[in-house]
């Protein structure tokens, strides 16, 4: 997911749309009770379909276009280049044309609406016009700062993600979604207050009471949702043993911090028995709640997405399979051959190419195979890559693959893109090569590291980029595979580059 993914214009709309609702919601309440104190006192100055629903609309959509250019435009320049440097014709121009569309959509709004108004006087509401400099002004400055807020929010969340992902960190994923899910909630909290206050006759303080319960509730909901859903479910279903003991204290600490945030916000009232219930049951029941759901939904997801994957991989490897007993017959022929010359490297060579073959056809489409024989086809993928080297070359190979010392399973051929590119870019015959290719284990987690000579190929060579081909296809398989449960990392310099994978196996 890029950038250019993660500013999707789906939030720009539905905040848009969100904040719309709230301006006709809070319209229509006003409406209400002007009408309820006195109606007559309108007479036909005032419609509210002409004079609150269309200059809303093209408040709106002024502010919308506006919003599109800056966050098209405006921000990015700002994030790439920062604030004092250049930023160029387009970006000076399309800053202007932003102001300028915040302008026409405040005075557009100005013009059309008629806003009510209730006085101290005996003749109770009364009416006046909207198009006035201050409004205006206001109007402006209102619509630059929710443009403002929201391009912040979004460059705060896109940094948030993107860290997460090159880091692999679940806290930093973690404060991404609550920052959305935090956005999102208020603006819906927000306007379904202000609608029910509208409709209902409960019309009062405005956004008070909806900021109110949704800081009191919404928030330890979330925690809660997010630490249970990251943490304390694969701890609890990894069991209560004495090696598990110690992590099992996190199925408790979220409820108790909810509670005592509860508390925290409530100790300007009266602290009773049915306070201190509501504040623990709610963040326990919606967030836990929620937070099994959303596990139960994601691992048939994962499910899904990583059989759609199998079958795609299966596909592949049949169109691969142009009649396989032919090529084994081939194959053999060729072993017989070699053998009647004498060749006997040529013949091992060939054997190794059959057991390659044979294990690809018959283990690859499982879900998992043992680990050793994993390590039995890199092994044979190393020694038929070893023919074409002789001692007379420069090459320090050096090869540790620990076989485990009881079952393992792993999804197969999941390390030998990472061979393959280290034999393929890290073997030159003109300069000195190295390739060093270590698989260690422990109980809970498998160690592969690849670390070689690089060569970078010539930029006629159209294999020039092709080793990124392999590796965005294990990166995609470990994601599918092992969500959460990887570690993958590559770094590259001029003379060498070096690839670690850690497996969670438990």
């Amino acid at each position: 997911m890029g950038t250019a993914t993660l500013r999707n214009w789906g939030y720009l709309l539905l905040t848009s749309i969100f904040l719309a609702a709230f301006m006709l919601a809070q319209s229509y309440a006003v409406f209400e009770m002007a009408q309820e104190e006195c109606w007559d006192c309108f007479g036909d100055q005032y419609d509210f379909l002409k004079n609150e629903i269309w200059p809303t609309f093209l408040y709106w959509f002024g502010g919308l276009l506006a919003a599109t250019v800056f966050h098209q435009f405006v921000t990015p320049a700002i994030v790439r280049q920062g604030l004092i440097q250049k930023f160029g014709v387009l970006t000076f121009f399309a800053t202007f044309l932003g102001l300028g569309l915040i302008l026409a959509a405040a005075l557009a709004y100005g013009y059309f609406n008629i806003d009510l108004y209730r006085n101290q006087m005996e003749d109770g509401p009364n009416v006046f016009p909207y198009f006035r400099t201050l409004n205006i002004f206001l109007d402006s400055s209102k619509l630059l700062i929710a443009i403002v807020l929201y391009e912040f929010v979004v460059e705060v969340y896109v940094y948030l993600v993107e860290n997460a992902r090159t880091r692999r960190s679940t806290v930093l994923k973690a404060l991404s979604e609550f920052l959305l899910a935090s956005v999102i909630l208020t603006l819906i909290w927000y306007v379904a207050k202000v609608t029910y206050d509208a409709i209902f006759d409960t019309y009062d303080c405005g956004a008070c009471n909806p900021i109110l319960v949704f800081w009191l509730f919404i928030p330890p909901v979330l925690l809660v949702h997010l630490h249970w859903f990251y943490r304390v479910i694969d701890i609890i279903k990894r069991g209560f043993g004495p090696e598990n003991r110690k992590n099992l204290w996190e199925a408790a600490i979220t409820p108790f911090v909810a509670l005592v945030y509860f508390l925290l916000f409530d100790a300007g009232g009266p602290l009773t028995f049915g306070l201190l219930v509501i504040g623990l049951l709610t963040p326990c029941i919606l967030g836990i709640g929620s937070a099994y759901l959303r596990y139960v939904l994601a691992g048939e997801k994962r499910t899904f997405l990583t059989e759609i994957s199998q079958t795609s991989a299966e596909l592949g490897a049949l169109r691969a399979q142009i009649n396989p007993h032919f090529l084994f017959n081939a194959l053999n022929t060729l072993y017989a051959i070699a053998m009647k010359e004498n060749s006997e490297k040529t013949a091992d060579g060939i054997q190794k190419l059959g057991d390659m073959m044979r294990f690809m056809l018959q283990e690859n489409h499982q879900n998992r195979i043992p680990l050793a024989k994993e390590i039995e086809y890199l092994h044979n993928l190393i020694d038929i890559q070893q023919l074409r080297l002789d001692d007379t070359q420069q090459i320090d190979l050096k090869i540790n693959l620990q076989n485990p010392d009881r079952e393992v399973f792993i999804a197969p051929m999941l390390l030998n893109p990472l061979v393959e590119n280290a034999f393929k870019h890290g073997i030159s015959f003109r300069n000195a090569s190295w390739i060093y290719i270590t698989l260690t284990h422990d109980p809970e987690h498998i160690f592969f590291k690849v670390h070689n000579s690089y060569h970078p190929k010539n930029e006629l060579d159209p294999e020039k980029d092709s080793h990124g081909i392999g590796l965005d296809n294990v990166r995609k398989r470990l994601e599918l595979l092992y969500p959460d449960k990887h570690e993958f990392s590559i770094q590259v310099s001029e003379h060498d580059y070096f690839v670690s994978l850690i497996l969670t196996i438990v």
